[in-house]
């Protein structure tokens, strides 16, 4: 392969994301590694990101035990779980234990829902709040907390039973000896993370927010669901029924022969190897 041509792969991949994955999960699992193991990892992980996690899941097990860790740290849980969906049991072990301890854990409480289930698809990454605390607690658990979901904050009772939000903004604004059970919103809508997704797609709050609380059967606060990340789940499901789906003509005018010729490129063809 030329410099030229992975040059131009490369941006493929970078800036058409989505259709060079459908391009991808066209090719055997082995050539797909072969050439991804070229491509850069910020490069990989956004193609793994749109791509249909069955098909992620087989290159991903062929992957050199030196790259896993390079790849699997670029990638979110919702999305490593999406994918550690389509590995048996003792693989799937194995992948989870690379994981830093935090993201280990997020993985398996994502995999302990349905597939087709909100849980699936929660963002856990939230800050959240004791009732009790004050806005200067609050600040000063913003500032040594990990960047995530920033829009709201949530405040939980001992219990972690949902009890209220705040605006990030309104935070900053509030006096410092204020307590945060006096100045949150009291009504949240949320959605139990056990719901199937197709129906929490349907719900009339979509028209007001892009984001709603999830809580689990206990009332407990596990995250938030995003529109984007429902929406996309369900386009997911629909090319992965499916199995056909194509590159727009512009694109493949653009890089399709260029594409197509590099992977030939990668792997020696059939008649060679007879």
């Amino acid at each position: 392969m030329t410099s030229a041509q992975l040059q131009l792969s490369v941006h493929f991949l970078t800036v058409e994301s989505q259709a060079a994955a459908r391009q991808i999960e066209l090719l055997p699992a082995e050539q797909a590694c072969l050439f991804l193991q070229k491509a850069p990892v910020s490069a990989v992980a956004q193609v793994l990101r749109v791509m249909l996690p069955n098909v992620a899941a087989k290159i991903l097990l062929l992957l050199p035990g030196d790259l896993v860790f390079k790849w699997l740290e670029k990638l979110n849980a919702a999305d490593l779980a999406a994918i550690f969906r389509y590995v048996d049991s003792d693989e799937r072990s194995q992948l989870l234990d690379v994981l830093p301890r935090n993201k280990h854990a997020l993985c398996k409480m994502l995999l302990s829902y349905p597939e087709y289930s909100v849980g699936s698809l929660v963002e856990t990454n939230v800050l959240i709040f004791d009732t009790n605390m004050l806005v200067a607690d609050a600040l000063l658990r913003l500032k040594n907390s990990p960047q995530g979901y920033l829009q709201e904050v949530f405040v939980v009772n001992e219990h972690r039973h949902l009890m209220g939000k705040l605006a990030l903004a309104q935070l900053f604004t509030l006096p410092t000896a204020t307590l945060l059970s006096n100045a949150m919103q009291l009504q949240v809508t949320s959605v139990l993370a056990s719901l199937d997704v197709a129906s929490a797609a349907e719900l009339q709050y979509w028209q007001d927010t892009d984001t709603l609380t999830v809580i689990n059967r206990k009332h407990e606060l596990v995250g938030v669901l995003h529109h984007h990340s429902l929406r996309h789940f369900l386009y997911r499901k629909e090319v992965q029924q499916n199995q056909v789906d194509s590159v727009s003509a512009d694109l493949v005018e653009v890089y399709g022969d260029t594409f197509v010729s590099i992977m030939d490129l990668i792997t020696p063809s059939a008649t060679g190897d007879r």
